[in-house]
């Protein structure tokens, strides 16, 4: 009775309240095969256990003809009539005789009338049943009548209905739950069911007898494996007995309405009326009869707007029961008939390729227009047509390279890039027209583009531009294909100069245009002219809003966004970073899938969000990977190593060095500022060239303003504030470069008014946080109060930002004013384990698992060595161990160590030793 609780424990409670001279009546009724019989067989077993008598029977559909039958049988008596009478004396004398073996039966024990399929009752005994039960209501009789639904058995369906109204508990049974129908599965076959044979078993769609069929019929093929206690499927083709089953049931229906059945099969489990119809050849008028009969029987089931089938596993077996001839002939008929229809050519094609005519032209023309269709809106089901259309077409069809070609792009938009070059490789393998390698080549760059060959990517989309034939859109791909290798590449310059000549001329498409305002804001940007770059990105997303999947398809608010974020319009970039997400959502784009993700990363960071940031950064890594593209990977690498460093976790941070300023910061953090220096001074060097190198991160300057003082070169932090201020007067309606200059200068002249206004307007909590601290620092020496405030608000900031690192200095820098903040929170952990260890004493352990000595630990975290001891000693006690080697050692069977880098960051032999400058409270490392 798995998944038949509650129906049970009604069963139950009739049964006692019988037991203790209360009759009552139980209604049960579901589809055929959903345990009516089982249900009212188990109530009779138990009616014995209790002492009651049972008193069963069933109606048959060929015993109609007898009146009374069910009951007489029932009550294994034979019907007597003494003399020849009227028919209507007959039914009363009948019926007497069955209300007095009823008493009499009663009267030494409880009675439990238990009926089953009384939807083949005759209406003499339906009558009688109501009768019968007023007329012994005051004996201890209880009455199970169960019967199936959708038989349109409508005497049947009013005697529920009046009982119902009078009293009697009504069961329906509905489906057997997932867990219930993996229990019985678990039950016949004593495994634990996989994932294939659970699902199979899900197919009987809840219902019982069929469930059993099923089972049953793989047990007697032997077509279930067992091994270590799992049970798995040999086959998966249905069972003989699931076979016989279904068409024992479809042998019940008249011929037209069976033929219906197996064409609408094909259709799929789910059909529409008017396809089944024209399918037939027929009106739907016409076919109604035939529906009501599939509806009845159970086969059938109305949805929304739609028929589909019951159950799964029954919709699988009429269709395998089909000659796979004419299963294939009837898929391309109704193929042919939904392009006809001039509906959607991805259905279409669905049904032709399994009624696939290699080399038939019309297969091929459906597949075509299922692929155009699709491209656009589903890259990976365009990109399974599309092969498909390729397998089908002749050798020497000259339409076959144009599908290869299609089947390229397909497969690249849907992050199939190994398939899509492997078919691209091939296909130039072979000699082919001038145009056709061409776009072969133009599809291959961007492949390679993607997969972060830059250099190569360039070299085909120039090779296919320099064929001479190659005109209109075909062009416009190949210089498009090129725009965007060359706006990845070192060489800017040639991306500019001809994305200006795209905007200057007339003569190409708007994608292409789009896409040059793209490159051309990107280049514009990173040389400084924020406002320039700003301005563009803008006009591109003006141009794509709105415009054909191809225009759109060149996703501008994917570059405008982190541009926003840097310049501190933090509401409009998360706007633009959502729609964006949208965009490439509904375009399906699985490619740049990850691309929506890194940029809200980086949105979220400059709002002060870096568990949000890092989240998304790493999502989009996950996703990438999957995807085998590279292209995007960099744009995780600043929000990941800017947030491990504001975290103190310089391993992690090391991952990411290659980052410029995410290698000069954690060089800074390890070894110091010389070093730190040296390791900056080709970031110096570019900002003597221009300020390109801080749009991304303006907040930068002050930072390498304030490494070039603490190393004594005041000439490179003059380089750095002459850059800022000339990036803040290009980008005038940006907030968070005003603020940056303002904090550059500030620092560089010693200037408490500016690093003020610096503090004031910042907009991202840590660069706020920085600028208050500078000025904490200025403040300590003459006016301690107000130094201690300025830090209590950078406090605050860096607390926001989860600078943990940060704030440990400033708790630092306030303990030599004399102030002591607490540093920890309040949490509900267990005693002992690694759950039990703070976030101070993680921190901890994480630093000497990685080698550090005490003094060192002590540096980074910004408090005394004293205190690190401290903390190790609180985590061996609660991790119950004795040395490091042993916290070194659960620490990696615990898997809590952070992710090693490619190339591990290694402290310096002189900082190993405790050497190296000492903080002087006035400045130190960030």
């Amino acid at each position: 009775m798995r998944g038949r609780d509650s129906e049970w424990r009604a069963v139950e409670r009739l049964l006692r309240t019988t037991a203790g001279g209360t009759g009552g009546t139980l209604l049960i009724e579901g589809e055929p095969g959903a345990g009516k019989s089982l249900l009212v067989a188990e109530a009779a077993a138990r009616a014995v256990r209790l002492g009651l008598l049972p008193v069963v029977g069933g109606a048959e559909e060929v015993g109609q003809f007898v009146p009374l039958a069910p009951l007489f049988m029932a009550l294994g008596e034979v019907p007597r009539a003494a003399e020849p009478v009227a028919e209507v004396d007959l039914r009363v004398r009948l019926l007497e005789q069955l209300r007095v073996g009823l008493e009499k039966r009663a009267a030494s024990h409880p009675v439990v009338v238990a009926l089953d399929d009384l939807q083949w009752a005759d209406h003499t005994t339906l009558a009688a049943l109501r009768t019968l039960q007023w007329e012994v209501a005051q004996v201890p009789v209880a009455w199970i009548l169960a019967r199936a639904t959708g038989t349109r058995c409508d005497e049947a369906e009013r005697l529920f209905e009046v009982l119902g109204r009078h009293g009697a508990g009504r069961i329906v049974l509905g489906p057997l739950p997932g867990d219930a129908v993996a229990a019985v599965v678990a039950d016949v076959l004593g495994a634990v069911p996989r994932p294939d044979l659970l699902a199979m078993a899900e197919g009987a769609g809840g219902n019982p007898f069929l469930l059993g069929e099923l089972l049953a019929g793989l047990r007697e093929e032997d077509a279930v494996e067992i091994d270590g206690g799992r049970a798995g499927l040999r086959c998966a083709e249905p069972p003989r007995r699931v076979r016989d089953a279904v068409g024992h049931r479809l042998a019940g229906l008249r011929r037209e309405t069976r033929h219906l059945v197996e064409a609408a099969a094909v259709l799929g489990r789910s059909f529409g009326v008017e396809d089944a119809a024209e399918l037939l050849g027929a009106p739907p008028a016409a076919l109604l009869p035939a529906f009501e009969e599939a509806v009845g029987a159970g086969i059938l089931t109305a949805a929304e707007d739609a028929l589909e089938f019951r159950h799964e596993l029954v919709w699988r077996t009429i269709v395998a029961a089909i000659p796979s001839p004419v299963r294939n002939a009837l898929h391309h008929q109704i193929g042919k008939i939904l392009l006809d229809r001039g509906g959607s050519p991805v259905r279409a094609a669905g049904h032709l390729v399994e009624g696939s005519r290699p080399g038939d032209p019309r297969t091929l023309t459906g597949l075509d227009q299922a692929v155009s269709e699709a491209l656009s809106t589903s890259p990976g089901a365009a990109a399974e047509l599309a092969v498909q259309a390729v397998r089908f077409s002749d050798l020497a069809d000259p339409g076959r390279v144009a599908r290869m070609v299609t089947a390229i792009q397909a497969m690249t938009e849907a992050g199939r890039l190994a398939a899509a070059e492997d078919l691209a490789r091939s296909a130039l393998a072979h000699p082919a027209p001038g145009p056709a390698a061409a776009e072969l080549r133009r599809a291959l760059s961007g492949i390679l583009l993607l997969r972060g060959q830059v250099a190569e990517a360039v070299t085909e989309a120039e090779t296919a531009l320099g064929e001479p034939t190659l005109a209109g859109g075909a062009h416009d791909r190949a210089v498009l294909a090129l725009l965007r290798a060359l706006a990845e590449s070192p060489d800017t310059r040639r991306a500019a100069e001809r994305a200006e000549g795209i905007l200057a001329g007339a003569d190409h498409g708007e994608a292409v245009r789009a896409g040059a305002l793209v490159v051309l804001a990107r280049v514009r940007w990173d040389a400084g002219r924020l406002a320039e770059g700003v301005g563009m990105a803008r006009e591109a997303v003006r141009r794509a809003a709105g415009g054909p999947a191809d225009v759109r398809r060149v996703h501008p608010r994917l570059v405008l966004a982190p541009m926003l974020a840097a310049g501190g319009l933090l509401d409009e970039a998360a706007r633009v970073a959502r729609e964006a997400g949208e965009e490439v959502e509904a375009l399906d784009h699985g490619v740049r899938a990850p691309c929506p993700a890194f940029v809200r990363a980086r949105v979220a960071l400059a709002a002060g969000r870096p568990e949000e940031a890092v989240a998304q950064a790493r999502a989009g890594l996950d996703l990438a990977e999957s995807l085998g593209t590279r292209l995007f990977v960099p744009l995780a690498a600043p929000v990941l190593g800017t947030v491990a460093l504001r975290r103190g976790d310089l391993r992690t941070a090391a991952r990411y060095a290659g980052c410029a300023m995410v290698g000069v910061k954690t060089a800074e953090a390890g070894e110091g500022p010389g070093a730190a220096m040296e390791v900056a001074r080709p970031v110096y060097a570019a900002l003597r060239e221009g300020a390109g190198v801080l749009a991304g991160e303006p907040g930068d300057a002050a930072w390498l303003v304030r490494l070039a003082l603490a190393a004594g070169e005041r000439a490179c932090a003059g380089v750095v504030v002459r850059a800022v201020e000339r990036l803040a007067a290009a980008g005038a309606g940006f907030p968070a470069v005003r603020a940056a200059a303002l904090h550059a200068r500030g620092l560089l002249d010693g200037d408490r008014g500016m690093l003020a206004r610096a503090a004031e307007t910042a907009t991202d909590p840590w660069n706020h946080a920085s600028a208050a601290e500078d000025l904490g620092v200025l403040l300590a020496g003459d006016d301690p109060p107000a130094a201690i405030r300025s830090f209590d608000r950078a406090l605050t900031g860096f607390d926001t930002a989860g600078a943990g690192r940060d704030a440990a200095r400033l708790r630092r820098r306030l303990r030599r004013l004399g102030v002591r903040h607490r540093h920890w929170t309040t949490a509900e952990r267990p005693v002992t384990g690694w759950e039990s260890l703070t976030d101070t004493e993680c921190m901890v352990s994480s630093l000497v698992t990685q080698g550090w000595t005490n003094r060192q630990v002590a540096d980074q975290m910004f408090i005394s060595a004293h205190t690190v001891a401290f903390h190790l000693r609180q985590i061996f006690r609660k991790l119950g161990i004795c040395s490091r080697v042993e916290l070194t050692r659960l620490t990696i069977e615990a898997g809590r160590r952070t992710a090693a880098p490619d190339t591990p960051y290694q402290i310096p032999s002189h900082r190993r030793r405790g050497e190296g400058p000492p903080g002087d409270g006035v400045w130190t490392p960030r």
